[in-house]
Parts: structure tokens; sequence; C-alpha cells
């Protein structure tokens, strides 16, 4: 059974901005050899939605950073399922300006690949979107724009199924895996 704390709403100081930071993560979930995971036991149970164990990456492996376009991200983690089976079904929108071949070439490889996502909100905190059990999965759509628009480039939208709501406080390896 659930315990519950007070919810006393925020207090002045906290960073309430919107959005996501312009860089975040992701890894093809096949290069995971190890999958991060809450500890085992932490002294505060609300930390049982906390990875604070790190993934571990194939060799030669690691998470690639991203960029988008700053006022274009959005990751909203609606609701699932019926009354007694709920869950959660992340979704992140960004936008990757331009039509160079690396672009190109990452829309479509990625439009049927697996993947895990590690996204961080404007005050730090990064959500993981898919892990061991249940991908994220990437949709790119290009558009050029108007000509007085933002200009062309690529919107993606990122999904999965995922039971939690998961926040990852480990170290994101960004270096290749020996």
């Amino acid at each position: 059974m659930a315990t519950y704390k007070d919810l006393l709403g925020p207090d002045g100081t906290e960073n309430n901005m919107g959005g996501t930071r312009q860089f975040f993560h992701f890894a093809p979930h096949a290069d995971i050899l190890t999958f991060g995971a809450p500890a085992a036991s932490p002294s505060d149970p609300d930390d049982k939605y906390n990875i604070t164990i790190a993934h571990v990456m194939k060799s030669g492996k690691k998470f690639n950073t991203m960029y988008c376009t700053i006022d274009t991200s959005e990751l909203e983690l609606g609701s699932n399922g019926e009354i007694d089976g709920k869950s959660f079904k992340p979704t992140f929108k960004f936008f990757y300006p331009g039509s160079k071949k690396d672009a190109i070439a990452f829309a479509n490889q990625c439009k049927n690949d697996k993947f895990v996502f590690l996204v961080p909100l404007s005050d730090g905190t990064i959500v993981q979107i898919g892990g061991q059990f249940f991908v994220a999965y990437i949709t790119p759509n290009f558009k050029t724009g108007a000509t007085s628009g933002r200009g062309k480039g690529w919107e993606f939208e990122v999904m999965a199924y995922q039971p939690e709501f998961m926040v990852y406080t480990a170290a994101v390896p960004l270096t290749p895996a020996a």
C-alpha cells in the first residue's frame, strides 16, 4: 500500500520554467549492456523512482547528445490505460534545424529503431523515456516551413509506454565504453 506525503506547493524559490533544456541524450536500446536502476533499498521511499545506478554501455558505445531549437521542445507524460491498469505514455517533441546529411541520416536510421532518452528539464531534472523493458520510438517529420517562418528542419516525436515516471540521477555515459 502506498504512503502519501503532504504536497504543499511551491515556496517561491523553485525554477518552474517550462520546456526542456536545448541538449538531451539518447542511445539505441541495443547499445546498453546493463540498465541502470534505483537503489535497492532507498532511505527515502520516494527515491524508488530515481535511477541512481548508471547505465553501462557496450564496448565502444555511449549516449549521444542532440540539440534542439530553443522553445520547440516539450515533454508530456500522459496517463495511459484503463481504471485498474494505469501507466504513462511519455511524448517528447522537439525541432532540429536544417537539412544536412547528418540529420537526414539520423531520421532515416532512427525511424524503426528502439531507444532510451534522457531529457533534462529546465531545472536540470533528467527524465528517462524508455528503459530495459519498454523502449522509446522516434517519428521524424521534415518540414520546410514558410519563407518567413523559423526555417526548415526536422520535427521529431519520441514516445514510449512505461509503468513509472523515472528520474535519472546517475552519471550519463557520454564517452565510449571500453
